[in-house]
């Protein structure tokens, strides 16, 4: 797609397009400006509808707060033409820097999402506390507690088992884009999947023998949910467990806690299908 810019043309691609946008000629759009190429016809510009960047842009034109320093952009997420999520912090108390951007009624917040075609928008606000911002990226769920791994950048976030969906999100995505805001990768659990973890004895791990169960029981790694809890450092202070038995442990545990899960949430679904066929059913029966 030509975009005429006055003095200039521009170049839309169709990847750069959400795939909800359709677009006539002569119609007025905003774009972000990828990149700028010299051709023996002129420049060449790279536009974008697609790119975060032009969701941090459309920010900074309709909030006064960002344009003036006082509220900053930290990091956005986004799936274009679905749902984008921004977080934001202000360098002054006064202000509510989820407030600003959203504005009296909703109005600033929703001329952007206009402008973007109906594109969802989550205003998280950020915290140089790692643990509240990554609660705050799964939003609108509520979390119960995170816990992280700062070596490999993880975070363990355990939620009700009624909370677990709207965390994860429809197919993964609110999970996804709080992953891309923050920059960890997030490990969603619910509260009956840890109990399940609960159950499983630390010999039934790969690389634990008897001798090294005796001794991770001795320091109080009983069941495969106290090791998922711990890292390398903590495991290679248990006699008799170097670095690669303490690695072998982890990734054991790490995989069976995933198989676990997958056994826990396979189950719900199985479950949930069949109480929706039985009110289907019902509900035919009462027609006839």
């Amino acid at each position: 797609m030509v975009i005429d810019l006055g003095r200039a043309e521009g170049i839309l691609p169709k990847r750069e397009l959400p795939p909800n946008e359709q677009y006539r000629q002569g119609d007025r759009i905003k774009a972000l400006i990828l990149d700028v190429k010299k051709t023996p016809k002129g420049p060449e510009i790279l536009l974008s509808r697609t790119s975060p960047g032009l969701v941090k842009r459309l920010f900074e034109l309709e909030v006064p707060e960002i344009y003036e320093g006082i509220v900053d952009i930290k990091s956005v997420s986004r799936e274009a033409g679905d749902r984008s999520k921004i977080a934001v912090y202000s360098k002054d108390d006064k202000v509510d820097p989820v407030g600003a951007c959203v504005g009296m009624r909703g109005q600033r917040v929703k001329n952007i999402v206009r402008e973007l075609g109906g594109e969802k928008i989550d205003i998280i606000r950020w915290s140089v506390n790692t643990g509240e911002f990554i609660m705050a990226s799964l939003s609108p769920a509520e979390i119960s507690s995170v816990k992280l791994n700062e070596s490999e950048k993880r975070a363990e976030v355990i939620v009700a088992d009624d909370q677990l969906s709207l965390a994860i999100g429809k197919k993964g995505q609110n999970v996804r884009l709080a992953a891309k805001l923050t920059g960890w990768n997030i490990d969603i659990r619910s509260k009956s999947e840890i109990e399940k973890l609960r159950d499983i004895a630390v010999g039934d791990l790969e690389g634990v023998g008897p001798k090294t169960e005796k001794a991770l029981i001795k320091a109080g790694f009983k069941t495969t949910g106290d090791i998922s809890k711990t890292d390398i450092k903590e495991l290679t202070k248990v006699e008799g467990v170097g670095r690669k038995t303490a690695e072998k442990i982890l990734k054991s545990a790490k995989e069976l806690m995933e198989k676990k899960v997958h056994e826990v949430r396979e189950k719900k679904n199985r479950e949930r299908e069949k109480e929706i066929k039985e009110v289907d059913k019902a509900e035919g029966e009462v027609k006839e």
